[in-house]
């Protein structure tokens, strides 16, 4: 400093020159800027009562207690026992809590003094430029220099404005860390005094054994029988004795292990035995009153589980009683006389909650058995006559190869006299009918081409009369082969109907054909009747292998059915089995009683089957009833068919609606990973936005800093140059004194050199005035921006949340929907005839929606459970993470 300008501490919140902070000011701030003083100079801190440099006394030991008087130390303890008897105890989240708000505001405290110290230079050179301004300097001029000086006052106020907000700031954060840091040692303090009275309690441990609890016995009694010293962790080795007269020795004595032990010179006073057994009365009396409320907790929680078990098994008692008397009137009306003495449904409720339901499980499985056998019955039943109509098709297939190939055969005898080249007719080999209709379609297509040729030879000459004749012939030939077959044919179809006739049975539709007035044997030879049985024969042809064709197709779907009838079966019976194998799982005890009852049903069923042989070979009028169960079939095979259609016109629609399902939740997925794609682009743009407003900040935080600065700097500057060079009157004065003088030029070069260099600076803070405020305005953008993209974020959080459960929903009803179109029973057309399978499919049908939602139910508590656990596990690797790698969340306060 120049012109005996002094340094100044820069901590110094009191300026010598300056009117005292201290005295009561105006506005009442006193206070305030005593407490900054106080912050600045570091005078705050009490001095300590103890001489830290003494190595023979304990660091935090006060110079007015003495550790080796064990009635001090004894009176201490108790003081603080007793004090810290009403201190609040935290849990282990608000200790941790409390420590990261003690860290949080000692880092705001020291920012804010960091702060309050750059704002207390500020305000020192304000100060200065103030009084160098003022109109007690003696050198000052009033009416040029009154802007100056009023702006220099004006900057002192708000330099003081700003240094007072700042130390109210301080007050306020070092009063909340003072109240966290209480709040943490009361803890501390009531944890140790919960843990000093419980070791107290434990008076059937030996002396001199266990090391006590940081050094301080437990009783008065033990101040005798025990070591002081601070060093919690000191055990009583085998090797180490205590002896009263090392409390009167000097501390490098005691240290030694040289004293050796000694009679106690102060006797042991004897213990109350009326406060001891009232601490033993007190202390088991709140033993008692607590494991009372444990046990009183424990059994309302076994009451209420019991309650809701107990609801649980009669609501399933209920459901099972449903079930059972459903499928008794289902059993009912498909056998009266069986169900009557088999399936008697169990009593409607036991003398118990749940007695009831094992013998309700064991009489739906002996229902379901009864359902299962019947439908294997009536499946076996179809195959037999699928398979006999099988067999009848053949066999028509076989015959009407065997005529078409005797038809050949005399068509190849007729052609081979006019073509002796002509092939022969393919053999019969019992699935060679195709080949068999070619090849007679060919013979008539050969025939129609020499009837055509013999038609134009005789209508073009008559030179070929003689030909002619020979065609004539071999037409007439021919016409005698065709009658002398269908004279066969009617001979075989008569005697064919006589047969049937004497078995009884209708005539066959084939056997009736309307095609026999063309099959007269005593029509006369013509050229036009001859034609007419040749496109007969050619239709017949035509027409049969048509007929095969759509008898192989029958065939094919007719073994196709009864294999899918059977992969259906063996489907179904694999559920059952899977079914109750569950339910015997869930209830082994009644697997014994199920097996009996199955042995006793399949005995009974057996004899009933015996018993209904026997009395059906006894009954005369068998082949009547044989008819009407063949009608019975036929109905039921014709129902199985159209409600197979049904089915598969209903599979064919539910696919559809899956395969639409499917597309809508493929563009749904669709749509979330868009979703998540765009919140993943948001939260990167986010990070982004956070970096840049964390840099931004930092980048205007180095500027005010640099503002300050460079405002102390031009502040000092100014109030250095005013006290070497006077003020402007006194330099105005000077300057018009040396206007003769040689060194006028001089001085009006470094005025002006100054000017220019204070014009710099100015503009420079201008300038970064500027900087900071645009920085500012970029700030509040970039702080909106992000607030915009979060909420957008949040937006998109919320509508993936709302699309996720809405396709959950519609996944779920999809699939509700599908399962009972699948198991739903479709309408029979036949009566009473299908309502037996109707109501074991319904009767399975309830079973296995009940057993779904027993499923879905414990899935869905399984689900609960596991996100519980996922959520527990979070929650402690979250604490351990907050702990830090070598800290336990339970482990002990470090001590202060």
């Amino acid at each position: 400093m120049m012109n005996g300008a002094s340094a100044r501490n820069g901590y110094d919140y009191n300026v010598g020159r300056g009117p005292s902070l201290r005295g009561p000011g105006p506005r009442g701030k006193a206070p305030g800027l005593g407490y900054g003083k106080d912050i600045m100079s570091g005078s705050e801190k009490q001095k300590p009562l103890y001489n830290s440099m003494d190595s023979n006394r304990p660091p935090q030991s006060s110079t007015l207690v003495d550790l080796k008087d064990p009635i001090q130390v004894h009176l201490l303890t108790e003081t603080a026992l007793s004090d810290s008897k009403e201190y609040e105890i935290l849990s282990q989240e608000e200790v941790d809590g409390l420590k990261k708000q003690i860290q949080f505001l000692t880092q705001r405290g020291e920012q804010t003094r960091a702060n309050l110290a750059i704002q207390s230079k500020y305000r020192d050179a304000a100060i200065s430029m103030a009084k160098l301004y003022s109109p007690t300097g003696g050198r000052g001029d009033r009416s040029r220099g009154g802007d100056d000086a009023r702006q220099a006052e004006l900057e002192k106020q708000a330099s003081e404005r700003r240094c007072e907000e700042l130390v109210a700031e301080l007050f306020s954060l070092d009063k909340r860390l003072m109240d966290a840091q209480t709040r943490l040692l009361q803890h501390t303090a009531g944890i140790l005094q919960i843990t000093h009275r419980a070791s107290s309690r434990k008076s059937n441990q030996p002396l001199n054994t266990q090391p006590l609890p940081n050094g301080i016995p437990g009783s008065p009694e033990s101040l005798y029988t025990s070591s002081n010293g601070r060093d919690s962790l000191e055990g009583a080795g085998d090797d180490i004795y205590f002896d009263d007269r090392s409390l009167y020795f000097p501390l490098d004595q005691v240290d030694g292990h040289s004293v050796r032990p000694r009679k106690n010179v102060i006797e042991i006073p004897m213990k109350s035995p009326v406060r001891e057994q009232k601490n033993q009365l007190r202390e088991e009396a709140d033993r008692l009153r607590e494991e009372n409320g444990r046990l009183g907790a424990e059994a309302e929680s076994l009451r209420k589980e019991g309650a809701e078990r107990l609801e649980f098994i009669v609501d399933t008692e209920k459901k099972l009683e449903d079930l059972a008397s459903k499928l008794y009137d289902m059993a009912s009306r498909f056998n009266p006389v069986s169900s009557q003495g088999s399936l008697e449904p169990p009593a409607s409720r036991g003398p118990e909650p749940g007695a009831m339901v094992d013998r309700q499980l064991d009489y739906l499985e002996k229902g379901l058995a009864v359902a299962l056998e019947e439908r294997e019955r009536e499946i076996s039943q179809s195959r037999k006559e699928a398979e006999v109509a099988a067999a009848a098709t053949a066999a028509t297939l076989n015959q009407v190869e065997g005529k078409v190939e005797a038809l050949n055969r005399q068509v190849h005898e007729v052609l081979r006299n006019m073509e002796p080249d002509y092939p022969s007719p393919p053999e019969i080999s019992g699935q060679a009918l195709d080949e068999q209709l070619d090849y007679l379609q060919d013979s008539f297509r050969t025939v129609q081409t020499e009837l055509a040729r013999a038609a134009e030879l005789s209508s073009s000459t008559s030179a070929n009369k003689q030909k002619n004749d020979q065609i004539e012939a071999v037409l007439t030939g021919l016409w005698d082969i065709i009658q002398a077959g269908y004279a066969e044919m009617y001979q075989q179809r008569v005697e064919r109907r006589k047969a049937r006739a004497e078995k009884g049975l209708e005539e066959d539709e084939d056997d009736m054909s309307s095609d026999e007035s063309l099959m007269s044997t005593d029509e006369p030879y013509s050229l036009q009747a001859f034609s007419t049985k040749v496109q007969w024969l050619y239709a017949q042809a035509t027409s049969l292998k048509e007929q095969k064709v759509v008898l192989k197709r029958q065939i094919k779907q007719q073994r196709e059915l009864n294999n899918k009838s059977s992969s259906d079966k063996d489907v179904e019976l694999s559920e059952k089995t899977d079914e109750l194998q569950s339910a015997r799982d869930l209830l082994a005890s009644s697997e014994k009683v199920t097996r009996d009852t199955q042995d006793k049903l399949t005995k009974a069923l057996n004899d009933l089957d015996t018993l209904q042989q026997t009395s059906a070979a006894n009954e005369s009028a068998a082949a009547q009833v044989a008819r009407d169960q063949l009608g019975e079939r036929d109905a039921k095979i014709s129902s199985l068919e159209s409600s197979s259609k049904d089915l598969q016109a209903k599979l064919s629609e539910v696919e559809t609606s899956v395969a639409a399902t499917q597309t809508l939740l493929a563009a749904t997925q669709a749509q979330l990973v868009q979703i998540s794609d765009a919140k993943t682009a948001a939260e990167a743009q986010a990070e982004k936005l956070q970096k840049e407003v964390a840099e931004k900040d930092e980048e205007l935080d180095r500027m005010n800093i640099m503002v300050v600065e460079l405002k102390t700097e031009v502040t000092i500057a100014k109030a250095e140059l005013d006290g070497a060079y006077g003020s402007r009157a006194q330099r105005a004065k000077e300057a018009a004194a040396l206007t003769k003088s040689s060194e006028n030029s001089e001085l009006a070069s470094q005025n002006d050199k100054l000017k220019g260099e204070l014009t710099n600076i100015l503009k420079e803070l201008e300038d970064m005035t500027k900087e900071t405020i645009i920085a500012e305005k970029e700030k509040l953008e970039l702080e909106n921006k992000l607030d915009d993209v979060l909420a957008v974020k949040a937006a998109l959080e919320s509508e993936v949340k709302v699309l996720g459960e809405k396709l959950d929903r519609e996944v779920s009803q999809l699939k509700e929907q599908l399962d009972a179109e699948r198991l739903r029973v479709p309408p029979s057309p036949s009566g009473l005839n299908s309502q037996p399978r109707a109501g074991a499919s319904m009767l399975s049908e309830q079973f296995r929606a009940t057993m779904k939602d027993e499923r879905r139910k414990f899935q869905e508590e399984i689900r609960e459970e596991q996100a519980r656990r996922r959520k527990l596990e979070d929650e402690l690797r979250a604490l351990k993470k907050a702990q830090g790698p070598g800290r336990s969340p339970l482990s002990p306060l470090s001590p202060r």
